[in-house]
């Protein structure tokens, strides 16, 4: 019969283990030693207020990432005046100053000193005096405690100091908007015209008929007998001015605006033209760039980048308009760390004259060897602005914002951008063809990430088609070099990838170096890195160090790194170590390990777990308890781990 002949083959058939069965279900494939079905106890339970993964509806977590929890602010009235600490007198003096100078009534308070950080603080080791003083709380090192004063370490030579940290001046100039320009303002300009465009839409049929009677108007003006009549009854009739024609001559033709061309006004034509500059020249083949990245592509991230083998880095992506604002927040994103040799800036804007006039900003008070034009961010707030991947969309933007750009730089200008705003219709071939034939000097390279706007990080980047950009370029002009951009995960992928026609040798990282921030040296000693879970910990002891020295030792600064340690761990748990994948298998970027696994350690096996409050306790080894209540939500989450 046939059941009893199907129920005799399922019993031959050796049972499945559910680590098996757990395997099966996820691309990545794991050793089954490896492989649990629940939480690793090593890890123990989690908090019961803590949600599993997976759990709760799209709304409410929609929802609730609009409040993630932040750190409590200290009150400036709870802080020491800096001035004060550093013995330069304070300019406000102890009554209007808005800090404390009472050091005794401060230690009454003061927290205990963190004793995770290695070799105590940072800013003291490597400067030889911590600004902080009293408030470091890694001040162990070098505070009198008895009565609150700082040493100094004799014989240290300062560190060079951090480079574009724009002077006060110029930021307050940017605020009044007083700062002397030489490209011209056109907002005023763009507002009237999308007025303009409005009214035109919702009057067309009327404005036909006015525009008829304006010509049979105009047609009636024209005729001899009217034109002699106007001629007699005109007292200044004859009379020329500068350019030859009459002082009475009114063209019934008005001028066409063009937010290219610049706008012939009186202060238009007494400014001062942009001088002509040297290009400097960057290569970037055989190279490897770490991509910008927000948020967690700082400064103290890149110097684990460089130490680690990468040959240059960028910047975060800053958004013109706060530039121009002058806020402090968003020019702190162009700061360059000595060790960074080669360094580029990443700026975001959808329109010429606000690109440009950063362009002159960044030209005279930063020191940088390229910046890069933003064409491929997906984020709405950026798009709905004109700028990030919606300003694929406009190519006469984008053509009026490399005039002005490369007229005011004398470094290198390069374009990332996307496939296309759809996957289904990918039109990058065609913009960066149109950017060969325009022409401007100073454009080194177009990076393409293989995803469209809609696709963001999902699914494989399309490498086939951003050879095909490459190719797209006319061989009669000076080709620019396509540098492609996506799931680099090794040196493999590395290898597999940039052997397409057209494509340049650059390896361009993004999420691969946060996932893996040694992938420049396995790209460039060509091997797969079973790095250990010491030598991990290790890295993030040195970015506690760095963070420390670039955001201060003071409970701010700790708030700020621990804060951006934990934005980092939220990408470093997907790295799944060579070890323990089965059968010598490689991870790619977008393969997805089992939820439920344990490492070789109870270290390594803490670095695989998916929970924020795993996380937390990381950060604990190395900044110290976090303070009661403390709860922390990744800014980025990519839907394929949820």
């Amino acid at each position: 019969m046939p059941e009893a002949e199907s129920a005799a083959k399922a019993a031959e058939e050796p049972k499945k283990s559910p680590k098996t069965d757990q395997n099966e279900k996820y691309s990545l494939r794991v050793k089954k030693e490896f492989l649990l079905d629940k939480r690793p106890p090593s890890l123990g339970d989690l908090p019961p207020e803590i949600v599993p993964e997976g759990g709760g509806n799209k709304k409410n977590k929609k929802q609730k990432s609009k409040k993630r929890p932040r750190d409590q602010r200290v009150p400036n009235s709870e802080k020491l005046c800096l001035a004060m600490l550093k013995g330069d007198g304070c300019p406000f003096g102890e009554e209007t100053c808005k800090f404390s100078h009472d050091i005794k009534e401060f230690l009454k308070t003061r927290l205990d000193d963190i004793t995770t950080v290695e070799g105590g603080c940072p800013n003291f080791n490597e400067k030889g005096f911590c600004v902080f003083g009293a408030m470091c709380r890694v001040g162990s090192s070098h505070l009198i405690k008895a009565t609150g004063e700082s040493m100094r370490k004799e014989g240290v030579v300062a560190p060079p100091p951090i480079q574009n940290i724009l002077p006060k001046e110029i930021l307050i100039q940017l605020r009044k908007r007083k700062y002397p320009f030489k490209c011209q303002y056109r907002k005023k300009e763009r507002n009237d015209r999308f007025l303009k465009n409005q009214q035109d839409n919702n009057s067309n049929k009327d404005e036909t008929k006015e525009s008829k009677k304006e010509e049979d108007k105009s047609k009636a003006d024209k005729s001899p007998e009217n034109a002699k009549k106007e001629s007699e009854q005109s007292p200044n009739s004859g009379q020329k001015t500068e350019g030859g024609k009459a002082e009475n001559d009114k063209s019934p033709i008005k001028p066409i605006f063009d937010p290219f061309r610049p706008k012939m006004t009186e202060e238009k034509a007494n400014s001062t033209p942009f001088p002509a500059k040297t290009k400097k020249i960057i290569d970037f083949s055989n190279k490897v760039y770490v991509a910008p990245l927000t948020t967690v592509g700082n400064l103290p991230f890149r110097r684990i980048m460089k130490k680690f083998g990468a040959d240059i880095t960028c910047g975060e992506m800053a958004v013109a308009g706060n530039l121009l604002e002058g806020k402090p927040s968003e020019w702190a994103l162009l700061k360059r760390h000595p060790c960074e040799d080669v360094f580029g800036i990443q700026i975001a804007s959808g329109y010429p004259d606000q690109f440009t006039r950063i362009a002159e900003v960044i030209e005279s008070h930063c020191d940088v060897d390229f910046v890069d034009m933003n064409l491929g961010c997906p984020l709405d707030i950026i798009c709905q602005k004109g700028a990030g991947a919606s300003l694929m969309l406009r190519a006469n933007n984008l053509k009026g914002i490399l005039s002005g750009v490369t007229s005011a730089l004398s470094c290198p200008v390069t374009v990332k951008m996307r496939t296309g705003w759809e996957s289904e219709k990918p039109f990058a071939h065609q913009l960066v063809a149109k950017i060969q034939s325009w022409g401007f000097d100073g454009v080194a390279a177009v990076m393409v990430h293989g995803r469209s706007r809609l696709q963001r990080y999902s699914n494989n980047a399309d490498w086939d088609y951003i050879s095909k950009v490459s190719l797209s370029q006319d061989d009669s002009a000076p080709k620019i070099p396509v540098i492609g951009n996506g799931d680099i995960f090794s040196y493999t992928d590395y290898e597999e990838k940039i052997a397409r026609e057209g494509i340049s040798s650059t390896a361009m990282l993004a999420r691969g170096a946060l996932i893996k921030p040694w992938l420049p040296t396995e790209i460039k000693e060509k091997r797969h890195w079973d790095i250990s879970a010491s030598e991990r910990l290790d890295l993030l002891k040195d970015f506690v160090k760095f963070g420390l020295t670039h955001w201060g030792s003071d409970q701010q600064g700790v708030d700020n790194t621990r804060r951006f340690l934990l934005e980092w761990l939220s990408f470093l748990y997907r790295y799944v170590p060579v070890g323990i994948v089965e059968g010598g298998w490689v991870q790619q970027m977008n393969q997805r390990p089992p939820p439920h696994m344990c490492g070789r350690s109870d270290l390594e096996t803490l670095f695989l777990s998916a929970h924020s409050h795993d996380w937390v306790k990381i950060a604990e080894m190395l900044l110290g308890p976090v303070p009661d209540g403390f709860r922390f939500e990744p800014k980025h989450k990519a839907r394929g781990y949820q």
